[in-house]
């Protein structure tokens, strides 16, 4: 077997575990333990090893299907704001480097054989990629609306250096992980006193928002939801500032060829 075909049957498998894993997790009902209630129980289960062990998660749960949301909340209601931001940026950081190498030795040769000297719009938005890789990883890890396994899988595949990718990975998820962790607390809190959705439900049609907006776990998850979307528009404006100037650049390559010509 050749080793473009080996290359192909290893793009494949992990197509079909990425895709697979998590679907095979609904299917069988393991999502319903993988609930935020039972991973902190089962976190703070192992005492003085609960800070490995959650580090173990936010790293391998994610591969099937567990949303990193729930995971960095977990990281807030176990071990407070700033240990819970410490280890879920641990985690965060780990998974991200192994969901990269996964990508990395799986795909990135045949998808780079692929489309070797081949001219698509997606081969010239992963060289667009490329071209801007630090700020396109770091603006994406900060938009809460991005897939944080897909960019990982992306950047693996299409050969982003590494240590650019691990840079603007570690510091692009400060912000967000450190707003997670802080709604992680302020989640747990509200869901003992009120429930998520009856808190939701009793301020906009049961007419109590004047009533319980001055609870301080309430205003924190207002404040929270304040940041993501100061988050989302500043990560969209800087997304649009990048796609300006990449074509303002191709622009005037263009007209310099057009000129020499």
């Amino acid at each position: 077997m050749n080793k473009m075909n080996k290359d192909k049957i290893k793009t494949i498998v992990f197509i079909a575990v990425v895709i697979g894993l998590p679907l095979w997790a609904y299917l069988s009902g393991m999502d319903k333990h993988f609930t935020r209630v039972k991973i902190k129980h089962f976190v703070e289960s192992y005492e003085t090893l609960a800070p490995l062990v959650y580090i173990i998660g936010m790293t391998l749960l994610p591969i099937v299907g567990v949303p990193r949301l729930i995971l960095t909340a977990v990281g807030g209601a176990l071990f407070q704001l700033l240990w819970g931001t410490v280890y879920a940026m641990i985690g965060s950081t780990t998974a991200g480097v192994l969901g990269y190498y996964l990508a990395y030795y799986s795909t990135a040769d045949y998808f780079e054989a692929t489309t070797a000297n081949k001219q698509n719009k997606l081969v010239s938005m992963l060289d667009f990629t490329k071209r801007n890789n630090f700020w396109l990883i770091f603006l994406a890890r900060i938009c809460p609306i991005t897939h944080y396994e897909a960019i990982n899988y992306i950047c693996g595949t299409s050969k982003i250096p590494f240590k650019s990718f691990f840079w603007s990975t570690f510091f692009g998820i400060i912000p967000g992980t450190f707003v997670y962790v802080m709604m992680g607390d302020a989640i747990m809190e509200i869901s003992d006193k009120h429930g998520i959705l009856n808190l939701i439900t009793d301020m906009t049609v049961g007419g109590k928002f004047g009533e319980l907006i001055v609870d301080k776990d309430v205003k924190m998850l207002m404040w929270v939801m304040i940041l993501l979307a100061i988050f989302l528009a500043g990560t969209l404006a800087g997304f649009y500032y990048i796609i300006k100037g990449e074509k303002k650049e191709t622009a005037v390559k263009t007209a310099g060829t057009v000129v020499n010509t």
